[in-house]
């Protein structure tokens, strides 16, 4: 069993189940969302097989990403394509994208997108983006809880932490009608292209459930590489059980709470207590992806590239070169201080290697590196 494989560090966490009522007070988790692509040559497969769990589906004219139609189911999934292959060979590669929202996964038992999910497999797809979430009725902490640490950067697995609240008129509840918080959210991580292939969100789902959901919801949203890896981990699971142990141990690897205190071996540091439960019930899968190692040309050349036309305009705001350079250097100076442990690795790697000829990047003995 896959989750049981993942789960080396400790004991498989008791089951945590899915579609429970909030009132027996069980944790619940599951999937949230689902992006994936297929060949053109399986669409007709990939309709009927939804069709099977969604329903009849209908066809318009409205496909998402510069597809230029899809079929639509009234759950809001949607399988988007191409009507000429031509079309769909030059736009999006040969492939079509079937996007099931979490209301409509919602819907599904979770014996049911165990088998959905395993049985997609046989159209060789390829996923960009899957959801995990984690609905926590004990409240173990909440939202309001998290914004300290988030401002201490007492966490690891993210770059980045913010917090979200948002204030209105009570729409439920006891205090109906009366002005409070009405939104209260913590993310972690950067969404879309400039992320980093995960983005987290903790946030109160009573509010956002208008009081049908009393608990805290932990939702990890994982695109490009790493959505393909867990697609292909929940894909694979031999049980009900173990793609539930799964779900919840890929939400407690994605980030870790710890008390910082100048130490940068984060296993060295002291987990936060409400961190240690959650793992002790969840238990920890971490995806991880290769780094992609950045060469010397392909650094200078996105700088070409990306960097030398705000150089430029700015270049022309000054009185003279001579403020512009004293400038610039100052720029590198800070740049220098900030640079990453990577970053300084790769300096020190590379240190005086370069040099520069009439347009021409050389390395020391080894000839032209690249042309400018």
């Amino acid at each position: 069993m896959v989750a049981q494989t993942e789960l080396k560090i400790r004991e498989t966490p008791r089951p945590v189940l899915r579609g429970v009522h909030s009132q027996t007070q069980v944790n619940e988790v599951g999937v949230h969302w689902l992006r994936i692509s297929f060949l053109l040559l399986y669409l007709d497969k990939v309709r009927s097989y939804c069709n099977f769990y969604f329903g009849e589906s209908t066809k318009d004219g409205y496909g998402l990403w510069s597809y230029d139609t899809r079929y639509s189911w009234p759950n809001g999934a949607s399988l988007n394509f191409d009507s000429e292959p031509a079309r769909c060979e030059k736009v999006h590669k040969g492939k079509v994208t079937l996007d099931v929202p979490g209301g409509a996964l919602d819907a599904i038992t979770q014996v049911d997108l165990h088998l959905f999910l395993l049985s997609l497999r046989q159209f060789r797809p390829s996923c960009t983006r899957l959801d995990v979430f984690f609905d926590d009725y004990n409240r173990v902490v909440t939202p309001d809880g998290l914004k300290r640490l988030v401002k201490k950067k007492d966490f690891s697995g993210f770059k980045y932490g913010q917090t979200k609240q948002r204030h209105g008129h009570r729409k439920h509840g006891p205090d109906k009608g009366s002005w409070g918080l009405i939104h209260d959210e913590v993310d972690f991580g950067i969404r879309g292209k400039s992320g980093g292939g995960k983005y987290m969100r903790c946030y109160d789902k009573e509010l956002e459930s208008d009081g049908e959901k009393d608990c805290v919801r932990w939702e990890v949203e994982f695109s490009k590489e790493r959505a393909h890896k867990v697609f292909d981990k929940l894909s694979q699971v031999t049980s009900v059980d173990a793609f539930a142990t799964l779900c919840g141990a890929l939400i407690a690897g994605s980030i870790i709470f710890v008390r910082r205190n100048g130490e940068k071996n984060i296993g060295r540091l002291e987990v936060y207590g409400f961190w240690k439960q959650i793992i002790d019930l969840l238990g920890v899968v971490v995806v991880r992806v290769p780094e992609k190692k950045t060469n010397i040309s392909g650094k200078c050349q996105w700088v070409y590239k990306q960097v030398s036309p705000t150089l430029a305009s700015l270049r022309g705001t000054f009185v003279n070169d001579s403020y512009f350079l004293s400038w610039l250097f100052d720029v590198l100076d800070e740049g220098k201080i900030r640079m990453s442990q990577r970053q300084e690795n790769f300096s020190e790697e590379h240190k005086k290697l370069l040099h520069y000829i009439d347009g021409e990047i050389l390395v020391s003995n080894r000839g032209v590196l690249c042309n400018i």
